[in-house]
């Protein structure tokens, strides 16, 4: 029988009866996946062409205070998920909040294929 050594070095590399993985190749794992959440999120935050016009249609008719668009399609620009909160939907109902976005973006959604579309009131005035 192998003398146990002592020390962080050692219970990292010590053989994980489970899954047969050394708890290196196990925290190595989990540094990528913190690496590939923290990529992922940095990836979120940049906007193709398309979102960037679509945004800035929206902000500048609506003064929103929160608009979030997504291309969905995979990159393509096919389809949209966009989110929008403003005060100016405070006194419409759901349905007239969106012919009032239909209305903004009516030269563009005829190339989509898709919109998922989500407003909310801006009550925190």
């Amino acid at each position: 029988m192998v003398e146990e050594a002592k020390g962080p070095i050692y219970n990292m590399l010590r053989i994980n009866k489970c899954s047969g993985r050394t708890a290196l190749s196990m925290v190595l794992m989990r540094v990528q996946c913190r690496n590939l959440t923290s990529t992922s999120s940095l990836l979120q935050q940049l906007q193709t062409p398309e979102e960037i016009m679509i945004t800035k249609k929206l902000q500048d008719a609506l003064s929103p205070k929160l608009v979030k668009v997504q291309d969905i399609s995979g990159g393509c620009g096919s389809m949209f998920s966009i989110n929008v909160t403003s005060d100016k939907f405070n006194t419409l109902t759901t349905v007239k909040q969106h012919k009032m976005i239909n209305e903004i973006l009516r030269e563009d959604i005829p190339r989509w294929h898709g919109l998922q579309l989500q407003t909310k009131k801006d009550t925190s005035k």
